[in-house]
């Protein structure tokens, strides 16, 4: 018996430690333990925000920080959350170029998709479409432009899409969107 009892819990165990170092971030029993809430509003962002900065702002967070190799920024630091201005969520990960807030990526399930564009809508206002089918799946990029940047969110995502929110620094708009 003891044999048995040790092998489920060796097996589970195994699960675990498999499903934390290669399931999807954020969706791992581990992560969704220790994801805490988050509340951010977009308008405090601001692009000289550092690392540190973001890390002492919301100390609260497990963050896993690494370099990044992509249009996004060169260092990523991400946290499992459990919602995200109380609409549940999965993922929030601060972008830095070259030391300073570039973007922040909020990742929700598809379903929780029109509660987070309703809210940014109540709470920004109307949206405006940043042009026609411009996603990789063929749907429409509505947001908001605000003083330190911009908010990006699709307009619909699929049932077994990812829903996400950008904030976009106003410098990462003019450097990389706009080429100025």
């Amino acid at each position: 018996m003891r044999k048995v009892v040790f092998l489920v819990v060796l097996v589970g165990i195994l699960g675990i430690v498999l499903q934390y170092n290669y399931g999807t971030p954020g969706e791992s029993i581990v992560d969704r333990v220790r994801a805490k809430a988050v509340v951010l509003d977009f308008d405090s962002l601001n692009p000289e925000t550092t690392p540190a900065q973001i890390q002492q702002s919301w100390h609260h967070l497990h963050y896993t920080c690494v370099p990044e190799y992509g249009p996004l920024g060169n260092h990523v630091c991400w946290a499992p959350i459990s919602d995200f201005n109380a609409i549940e969520a999965r993922i929030i990960a601060f972008f830095f170029r070259d030391g300073h807030l570039s973007v922040v990526r909020v990742s929700f399930a598809p379903e929780n998709h029109p509660k987070i564009f309703s809210l940014l809508e109540k709470r920004v206002g109307p949206t405006q479409v940043f042009g026609a089918k411009r996603d990789s799946y063929g749907k429409n990029i509505g947001g908001w432009t605000r003083l330190l940047g911009v908010v990006a969110v699709n307009d619909q995502v699929g049932p077994k899409q990812e829903a996400l929110v950008l904030w976009l620094s106003r410098d990462q708009v003019l450097k990389k969107g706009l080429g100025i």
